[in-house]
């Protein structure tokens, strides 16, 4: 069954009233319910992630996944002790640029907005790029090296998820891109800043063995990989559903209802449509009277959990405010997503200040799906309507 469409929703009701508990292939399983996604996710005595003590990272015919060493990947007390280092400071670090935030966020919004006024504009690349600059800049990372960085995280992401591409490349950009982050650690020995990565590379250093040099390496490394694509995918999706649904756009004039309007597109299209690794049963579970067993690979589908209709009533209409659970699009549990406030706040000034000084786009043509465990689009052409003809 293939779920890299430009449509996976039909094949996702189709598994949910069917087979909620999709065997992928041998040892792999895919879970489409709510219930039983949010399951996986908050019980991780019974759910173990790939990495780590508690887990195998890899066996000789299932080699281990190109994220196994980042944070997401691991459990206690790995995960706890990566955790405990870069939460607080990131939090700390993310509401301390919001200055910083706001004026880069203007200045990529100028010429876009400006070009406009000549015709329809593509979004994807003001959709990529504030997130992009915006962890960069808070790891402290070259701004020159925007490219590189782009092009990594790119060939990183189809080689993840249940449904992987072997043959893209991801293995060794993620070589590179770890080799990239140990030269920068090595740099900020030598001349540390304000960044965030100075900070841990300094308390790093003053505590000798609180946080092993490898686990550093994958914190660095997951917030690359994982600071920026989804929030660009999620801001392609807003921009195009503000595009689609004037009305509902409206959500956008206000503090409180914009928050309403991001967490509806991050539930009725989510950027990141899997789990980031699989979660591993520690002994046979029985999942929606499927006996699943002792060490298989179990993937929650968070787009198909966030579309199960007895959770979301009429879930395939997007309907800003409709209240009701959480979608799973963060995840859950001690794995919930440690960028959600920043995920928050780049989608919502962005679509604010671009609703503020453009209220009135359209579709210019059909945007260009992305497909694979990342949504969003590759191609976002909008228009003003007095630009129509």
């Amino acid at each position: 069954m293939d779920l890299h469409t430009g449509d996976p929703y039909p094949v996702y009701e189709r598994l949910r009233e069917t087979e909620p508990v999709y065997r992928i292939r041998e040892g792999a399983y895919l879970l489409s319910r709510y219930q039983d996604c949010l399951r996986v996710l908050a019980d991780r005595e019974s759910f173990l992630a790939p990495g780590g003590p508690g887990s195998s990272v890899g066996t000789a015919d299932r080699p281990a996944p190109v994220l196994s060493r980042v944070m997401s990947s691991q459990n206690p007390p790995r995960h706890t002790r990566m955790r405990a280092a870069v939460a607080r400071r990131f939090v700390e670090h993310v509401r301390g640029r919001q200055t910083w935030i706001s004026g880069r966020c203007d200045q990529l919004l100028d010429p876009v907005v400006e070009s406009l006024r000549d015709g329809a504009t593509d979004m994807s690349g003001l959709a990529e790029a504030l997130p992009r600059d915006t962890i960069m800049h808070i790891l402290g990372l070259p701004q020159d090296d925007r490219l590189l960085v782009s092009t990594l995280v790119a060939g990183i992401f189809p080689t993840s998820g249940p449904l992987p591409d072997p043959d893209s490349g991801g293995a060794a950009a993620m070589q590179r891109l770890t080799a990239y982050l140990q030269e920068e650690v090595v740099r900020r020995r030598r001349r540390p800043g304000d960044d965030l990565m100075s900070e841990m590379v300094r308390a790093h250093t003053r505590r000798a063995g609180a946080l092993p040099h490898d686990e550093l390496i994958g914190i660095l490394t997951g917030l690359v990989v994982a600071g920026y694509p989804q929030i660009a995918a999620g801001i392609e999706t807003g921009i195009v559903l503000m595009s689609r649904h004037p009305q509902q756009a409206t959500f956008l004039d206000g503090p409180a209802t914009t928050r309403l309007f991001i967490d509806e597109v991050l539930r009725y299209d989510a950027p990141v449509q899997f789990t980031p690794a699989p979660r591993i049963p520690a002994r046979t579970v029985v999942i929606s009277g499927v006996p699943v067993p002792e060490g298989a690979h179990v993937w929650a589908a968070l787009s198909a959990a966030n579309r199960d209709p007895g959770v979301f009533p009429e879930p395939n209409e997007f309907r800003p405010g409709r209240g009701g659970p959480r979608h799973l699009s963060f995840g859950g549990g001690a794995h919930y997503c440690l960028g959600a406030e920043l995920v928050h706040l780049e989608m919502s000034m962005l679509l604010r200040r671009l609703r503020q000084r453009a209220p009135d786009l359209m579709p210019a043509r059909s945007p260009v799906q992305r497909l694979g465990r990342l949504r969003g689009f590759t191609s976002v052409p909008v228009i003003r309507p007095e630009r129509e003809s």
